[in-house]
């Protein structure tokens, strides 16, 4: 018996398929996939923490804006100065439309007038619970001064 004839018998020679070929294949595809899905995940998360921090800083923007608003009328009312001159008056029926804005500048009306105090007996109110003005505070802010993407109305009233 010769050795030739003896190793094809041990090991026949067999056809292969290519099954891990193909099998290997299919994995790659399903993992750049699952890849592919993954960036796209974060790319939206991305851009919604994006939109967030642009409304938040909007937000932030016209609360500045109100609070140093309140605290120049506080300053004029504890000086007893005579009224801010870019006050809107009293007036009770018209009201400011932020849709037609035209600046960044605060808009500010008093209300005194426009709430009837009817049958309150002023006389047993405590002092410090007594006002003679009531201020309407309406400020628009955006998050950023050029190309802003979002933007914020804050209208608030406002008692010294």
């Amino acid at each position: 018996m010769s050795n030739s004839r003896f190793l094809s018998k041990a090991h026949p020679q067999r056809r292969q398929s290519g099954a891990v070929l193909y099998i290997a294949l299919i994995m790659l595809i399903l993992l750049s996939l699952i890849g592919i899905v993954g960036l796209q995940i974060a790319g939206l998360q991305e851009r919604m923490s994006s939109n967030y921090q642009a409304t938040n800083m909007a937000f932030q923007s016209a609360e500045g804006l109100v609070k140093g608003r309140e605290q120049e009328i506080d300053a004029n009312v504890l000086a007893g100065d005579s009224p801010l001159t870019d006050i809107a008056p009293n007036d009770c029926v018209t009201t400011f439309n932020p849709v037609n804005w035209t600046g960044a500048a605060p808009h500010v009306r008093q209300l005194d007038e426009c709430f009837a105090s009817g049958g309150v007996d002023m006389t047993s109110v405590p002092k410090e619970e007594k006002t003679d003005q009531i201020y309407q505070i309406t400020v628009y802010g955006r998050d950023r001064a050029v190309d802003p993407t979002s933007e914020a109305v804050i209208n608030t009233v406002y008692i010294p």
